[in-house]
């Protein structure tokens, strides 16, 4: 297989996870690939599925190109490096693929390159943008910092990430942005934080990114500290969307990914998952303008009377509520992105994203039926097709995940 068609079939691998991996006019996204895979590990790769599975039944489908000895090594080598998932267990390491984001991107951390991040950055403009603002459900979730409002719906733990960390045994890790990492190497500074380790991680994530040598061990003081810290400075909490997250990205509008991709979309808030909108009390507003500087989306407009809120561009996240004047406030609206309701998911086991099921298919959809596995939804993205049933249901994932 010549190296074109090689990177292709990978790209069309990862192309069908639940969060893809599409195909540009450009081909940035085989640069990106022929940056992070050779061609052994490429081939390697197309046999992995999205469920992380054990090494032995991954050589079956290397059929004698290599020994299991050797197959573990690379792909020992390939998690190392971030390209790939790996989970230890108690029958052993278990790998499967990941997705560009959250995964394969935000492990390049402490090895990014300028040209990968230009790459990455050109990528989310010509088409991987697009496709992570369409994924539902969505994987992270906005949330409002905890001095906003009194949350007291069914998710307030949540919701509340205070209450979160207090009841949450850790251990608790930090690591560097990647985000804020990849605009440094490219010239181009935070304009709102100087904290280089807020991307803060719970439980066996921390764990492993601490053993790695690539977070920093914190108390669960210091993760407070760090959330207050990002309240304070203005950043946008985004929690993986699942009931137990394994991690809080304190994000910015001026180096995020998804944000500044978000940005440039007319109506971003369509494209986050999140149950409020701000509103303006113009009795109440002394028109100090504190609001529209702390929105990382552009959607306060204070140059005039009264301070007005884009609700299209309004993804909830509370920061205009806090240290400004009064005036500005949450309203809980129960959020519904392109129709959905507001979820929050259970975590399919150690994977970095939430469990798909057929309860997250389209709203034409009442059920798939035979219920199916996780992973007949993740071939079939029944939550993408507006399919009414997962039809044929497949019940072995090794069945879907290695056709090019």
């Amino acid at each position: 297989m010549a190296d074109d068609e090689l990177y292709r079939s990978l790209q069309r691998h990862l192309d069908r996870m639940p969060v893809p991996y599409p195909a540009t006019e450009s081909g940035v996204e085989l640069r990106i690939l022929r940056q992070l895979f050779t061609p052994e590990e490429a081939r390697l790769a197309l046999c992995l599925s999205a469920i992380l599975e054990p090494a032995t039944t991954i050589h079956r489908r290397v059929r004698g190109a290599m020994t299991r000895e050797q197959m573990c090594e690379a792909l020992d080598r390939m998690a190392e490096r971030g390209s790939i998932r790996k989970a230890g267990g108690k029958k052993g390491a278990r790998y499967g693929k990941s997705p560009l984001v959250i995964g394969i991107y935000e492990a390049q951390v402490n090895r990014l390159t300028p040209e990968l991040e230009r790459d990455v950055r050109a990528y989310f403009d010509e088409g991987y943008g697009a496709a992570l603002q369409g994924v539902h459900p969505p994987q992270t979730r906005i949330v409002p910092v905890t001095k906003s409002i009194p949350v007291e719906h069914a998710i307030a733990r949540y919701d509340d990430l205070r209450s979160f960390v207090e009841t949450t045994p850790g251990p608790f890790a930090a690591i560097p942005c990647i985000c804020r990492q990849g605009r440094e190497l490219t010239g181009q500074s935070c304009r709102v934080t100087k904290e280089a380790h807020n991307c803060l991680m719970f439980g066996k994530v921390a764990a492993m990114m601490t053993e790695k040598g690539i977070a920093r061990s914190v108390s669960k003081e210091e993760m407070l500290g760090l959330l207050e810290q990002a309240d304070r400075e203005g950043l946008v909490l985004e929690p993986q969307n699942t009931q137990e997250p394994m991690f809080v990205c304190c994000c910015c509008g001026c180096c995020c990914g998804v944000l500044t991709t978000a940005k440039k979309w007319p109506r971003p808030a369509d494209f986050f998952q999140t149950d409020f909108v701000a509103q303006v009390d113009g009795e109440r507003c002394s028109l100090c303008g504190v609001c529209a500087t702390r929105c990382q989306m552009d959607a306060i407009v204070a140059d005039s009377e009264p301070v007005k809120v884009a609700e299209e561009r309004c993804i909830g996240c509370g920061l205009c509520v806090c240290w400004t004047a009064e005036g500005v406030y949450l309203s809980a609206h129960g959020s519904k992105v392109h129709g959905y309701p507001s979820v929050v998911l259970p975590r399919c086991g150690p994977a970095p994203m939430a469990k798909l099921t057929s309860a997250m298919c389209m709203p034409t959809s009442t059920s798939c039926s035979p219920q199916p596995s996780l992973a007949s939804c993740l071939i079939h993205r029944c939550f993408v097709e507006n399919s009414k049933r997962c039809s044929p249901p497949l019940t072995q994932p090794t069945t879907f995940a290695w056709k090019s």
